[in-house]
């Protein structure tokens, strides 16, 4: 997992991996704030985005998530957005497998679960098989924007 700033991600460049640096670089190109809510493609399923916009949930009415084909970009544009994040845990019973056809399970909370807090401009990056439970309030619901970029595991040598 890696957490940054999107106005400091140049500086930061060295750090992330090839694949995390050519989707920023797309993002950077774009005017993310004019562009409708939907999918946009980078190199067709390996690497895309979607702009979401949705309303924040209370953190209980969440479950943590993970993924194990895409790492997924997640790219604060405006409103606050909670998450609940936890590294990968093999022990940790999947409550709904959809990863076949939608690369998502929702798993039971893990003991060790912190919690972070976005504000525009933010980012986040969660590898294959890092718990993060998104969309949650800070303080109140309130309606968000954001940019989920996924990035197929082979992109980043995994």
């Amino acid at each position: 997992m890696y957490i940054g700033k999107l106005t400091q991600w140049p500086q930061q460049r060295a750090v992330l991996p090839d694949a995390v640096n050519r989707a920023l670089d797309a993002l950077a190109q774009l005017d993310l704030a004019g562009m409708p809510a939907g999918r946009y493609e980078i190199d067709g399923d390996r690497l895309y985005f979607m702009i979401q916009e949705m309303i924040t949930q209370p953190f209980e009415a969440g479950r943590p998530e993970a993924h194990r084909r895409y790492a997924d970009i997640q790219l604060l544009l405006s409103g606050e957005e909670g998450y609940g994040i936890a590294p990968p845990d093999p022990a940790l019973p999947v409550l709904d497998d959809f990863f076949e056809g939608r690369d998502i399970g929702f798993y039971a909370t893990p003991v060790n679960e912190q919690r972070i807090n976005l504000l525009p401009g933010d980012f986040v990056v969660f590898y294959p098989g890092e718990l993060h439970r998104p969309g949650r309030c800070v303080a109140e619901s309130m309606p968000i924007r954001k940019v989920v970029v996924k990035i197929d595991r082979t992109l980043l040598g995994l």
